[in-house]
């Protein structure tokens, strides 16, 4: 049972699709400042929220969660991203997997509202850079479109799957997780993020798998060194060159080591069959060792992992304008009044400077507004007609039409989709400290393809990218 009105994001978003008209709720003396481009009347909007999953089972892909943190529960399992596109395309750095919104289409049919057969299953997938800097940069880079997809710090993947697929069951999966309905094994995932397919082989061990050299290196310092150590233990192997590139160099027989004592071994690993009983031995050894201790570094850094459940915004009561938001917007004009009956004279100039601070002030006052009726929702999602996001500020990077680049597979418009609020850091633990660089923002918008066209149709297979748009927080 879930807390209050919240529900499974499963369900609610479903519902939510429809995009059913409704009253925004903001307050009435707030309502005019909200963006000339908003429509009149506003569609269903459904909050998300997190919270510790209930089961773990509830996270698996087999019963398509939506999600914040950990690791990606890929809905394709096997046509995972590759290359460039799991990388940062400021910094070069591995993406970090932030969340995930399984959000399956309706259309109008005969009786009413049908799920589409080809979209039976459909998740939206969001990665970020750790580094602010790049994020900075991101919003900058958003504007050309050739940033799509070669220098955004923030990457939007889509998959869907129609209901009769390769991966899972036509039935439901079970509702006591005690039954797997999928019905194929994914591609192995890297070893310290558990999130990008695993390309590279340690060349000692040859149990762990990782997508990157970066996260190679970053798994033997933090322990998987002594790892292999158990190997050349076992087997007294006495060869010693890098299993990887680290930068160091090959050591010679009687050399002295020029990597500051960073002796890397390699171990030609023995085969799965063999009647050697050594090369058995050290078999059964790694067997052990892989099957009793649990070194999942790179899982214990990402980002702690939690369920994300929903809830209408229109059953949370609307909330009046804090005494803090009405002062703020009064304190401009007040000042600008009492200059000119003190006699100072205002430009056209610094009129206009007035008026656009005024503006921005209230309209941050109705994005505060807004969020006060459920203060710690992490996401808006709204896809119906006339959907738009609600943006922090008026005038820092709110994108045009122009702005928003069409489909990369059919060519066809983006619609706005969901946005992630920037409450969700503080659930992730990411605080703001004065003069730090940890990541922060104003909101992120996912705009996706507004038929959701079917990948297959394309040639290719798995994911396809949508396009976010990047809010920074005015400082």
């Amino acid at each position: 049972m879930w807390e209050g009105n919240r529900c499974n994001a499963n369900q609610a978003l479903e519902t939510g699709l429809a995009a059913m008209h409704l009253s925004s709720g903001v307050p009435r003396e707030y309502a005019e400042f909200d963006s000339e481009e908003e429509d009149e009347e506003d569609v269903l909007v459904t909050l998300g929220f997190v919270q510790a999953a209930e089961n773990e089972w509830k996270l698996q892909r087999h019963q398509f969660p939506s999600k914040v943190g950990g690791a990606p529960a890929w809905l394709d399992p096997v046509n995972i991203p590759e290359g460039d596109q799991t990388r940062c395309g400021v910094c070069g750095n591995p993406l970090w997997f932030l969340l995930q919104v399984y959000a399956p289409l309706r259309e109008e049919g005969g009786g009413g509202l049908d799920q589409r057969e080809d979209v039976f299953h459909r998740t939206l997938f969001v990665f970020v850079c750790q580094n602010m800097a790049c994020l900075q940069q991101d919003q900058h880079l958003q504007y050309e479109r050739s940033s799509q997809s070669l220098c955004r710090s923030v990457r939007v993947f889509r998959s869907q799957l129609p209901r009769n697929n390769p991966f899972y069951s036509y039935q439901p999966p079970s509702s006591d997780g005690l039954q797997d309905s999928s019905s194929c094994e994914g591609a192995p995932l890297c070893t310290w993020c558990g999130t990008w397919k695993a390309n590279i082989v340690c060349g000692v061990c040859r149990q762990e798998r990782y997508c990157c050299g970066i996260h190679q290196r970053e798994d033997w310092i933090a322990g998987h060194s002594a790892f292999c150590g158990q190997i050349q233990a076992v087997t007294g192997a006495t060869q010693h060159v890098p299993p990887f590139n680290l930068g160091l160099r090959p050591l010679t027989s009687g050399a002295a080591n020029p990597n500051g004592g960073l002796t890397l071994p390699l171990l030609t690993p023995p085969s799965t069959e063999t009647s050697n009983p050594v090369q058995t031995m050290v078999r059964d050894v790694l067997n052990r060792v892989v099957a009793t201790t649990s070194r999942r570094h790179g899982i214990a850094k990402l980002w702690p992992e939690m369920e994300l459940i929903v809830d209408e915004e229109e059953n949370f009561e609307p909330t009046g304008v804090s005494q803090n938001s009405t002062s703020m917007t009064q304190h401009l004009p007040n000042v600008y009044e009492k200059s000119r009956e003190d006699g100072e004279e205002f430009s056209a100039s610094d009129m206009q400077d007035v008026e656009d601070s005024l503006s921005e002030q209230k309209k941050w006052a109705a994005f505060q507004a807004h969020i006060a009726r459920a203060p710690d929702q992490v996401l808006r999602y709204s896809r119906g007609v006339g959907a738009k996001p609600l943006w922090p500020s008026a005038e820092n990077c709110v994108p045009g039409s122009s702005d928003i680049p069409p489909c990369s597979n059919c060519g066809g418009p983006r619609i706005f989709e969901l946005q992630l609020m920037p409450q969700l850091l503080y659930f992730l633990g990411v605080h703001n400290a004065p003069e730090s660089d940890s990541l922060d923002w104003a909101t992120i918008a996912v705009y996706a393809c507004a038929s959701s066209c079917c990948i297959a149709t394309s040639g290719r297979k798995g994911y396809l990218e949508e396009f976010p748009w990047v809010q920074l927080a005015v400082t």
